[in-house]
């Protein structure tokens, strides 16, 4: 149960509630993996993608009732990718090409290329 101060504002930020919905699980994937970026200087590709199919396991065990196992971790499964593309924007239509302070031409065909951030996209 979450408790209202006051104001009316609830006292919990995130809520087995929130993070069943898509806003929640997107927030939650955008803050752990930017404070894993940030503490250990630690962002793979696929990190965003794992904490984002935990995330909708997760959603999927403590919200759905028993049933067909195979279709509930299927659609958790989808849900887990629909996460990761809201989390890192690449669900929108429109992208930019990397700008040229990204990467530099040391020589023929070999680039050099600076550290991957959380906000720097996979295409």
């Amino acid at each position: 149960m979450q408790e209202l101060h006051s104001t009316g504002i609830p006292g919990d930020f995130f809520t087995t509630a929130s993070l069943s919905t898509l806003a929640g699980a997107t927030g939650a994937v955008y803050i752990i993996c930017s404070t894993v970026q940030k503490v250990f200087n630690f962002n793979p590709k696929w990190l965003a993608l794992l904490v984002s199919v935990l995330i909708s396991f997760a959603a999927a065990l403590l919200t759905q009732s028993a049933g067909n196992e195979i279709s509930r971790y299927f659609i958790a499964l989808l849900n887990g990718f629909l996460i990761y593309a809201t989390a890192t924007g690449t669900n929108q239509v429109l992208g930019s090409k990397p700008s040229a302070d990204t990467e530099a031409t040391i020589g023929f065909r070999q680039t050099i290329k600076t550290k991957r951030r959380f906000n720097t996209t996979w295409w």
